[in-house]
């Protein structure tokens, strides 16, 4: 056994250099191997996929990718089945996958320094563009027991955590503005916009223009004689 150990070692240092390899190589030759190397880990990858230098991803198998995806520099997704603490389950009744899917539409934009936290379920509908520095969590920690608050409680350690699993759906040509966070069991429909430093604690219906911390619907982004040709 201490020999197949011993063995494992190189291999595991390979396979890390290898994905660092990956990640980090600048230009045209970087976005390739990416591009191969994620075309094949991804649940599902659609055409004209771009990842940019920098990018960590997570639980590739519980991704999938549509055509015309573009995500830039230094962004963070991950996602996975594998959960640790204390875990409230809400539903979302918008997300039609099951928990821990990542699903990125067509013609996507997520730019420099986003975080996806996909472990509740995130969906990302067509034409949708998150801004830099956009966090989007569907699992998060509570600052108290859900079903109990008067119990003290700790965020260390994570094995005895409260967490909060909600999916996070944004639906057809929604754009987020720089900074903006996005909590569990948020929906976002269609044709909407938040302003920079937003934080979206609730879901927001068709055409909304969002602003605040919390957020709220200012008005109207689009006049709605304007909305004949709507998605």
């Amino acid at each position: 056994m201490n020999i197949l150990k011993i063995i494992r070692i190189p291999l595991l240092v390979i396979r890390d250099m290898a994905v660092f390899f990956i990640m980090y190589m600048p230009g045209p030759t970087g976005i390739a191997l990416r591009r191969r190397y994620y075309g094949r880990a991804f649940k599902r990858c659609g055409k004209n996929l771009v990842i940019d230098i920098g990018v960590s991803i997570s639980g590739a198998e519980f991704i999938s990718v549509g055509d015309n995806v573009y995500i830039d520099k230094y962004c963070v997704i991950a996602t996975g089945k594998k959960l640790t603490g204390k875990i409230e389950r809400k539903p979302n009744q918008d997300f039609n996958f099951t928990d821990g899917e990542i699903v990125i539409g067509d013609d996507i934009h997520i730019v420099q320094f986003c975080i996806i936290m996909g472990y509740g379920g995130v969906h990302i509908g067509n034409n949708c563009v998150l801004s830099a520095n956009c966090n989007i969590y569907s699992l998060t920690n509570t600052a108290n027991d859900l079903n109990n608050k008067s119990r003290i409680v700790s965020l260390m350690p994570y094995a005895q955590a409260n967490f909060l699993l909600s999916p996070v759906v944004f639906k057809f040509n929604v754009w987020l503005g720089l900074n903006t966070i996005v909590m569990p069991g948020v929906t976002v429909d269609k044709n909407s916009f938040s302003v920079s430093n937003s934080v979206l604690l609730d879901s927001f219906p068709e055409n909304s223009y969002i602003a605040g911390q919390p957020a709220k619907r200012i008005r109207e982004r689009f006049l709605t004689s304007n909305n004949e040709n709507a998605k």
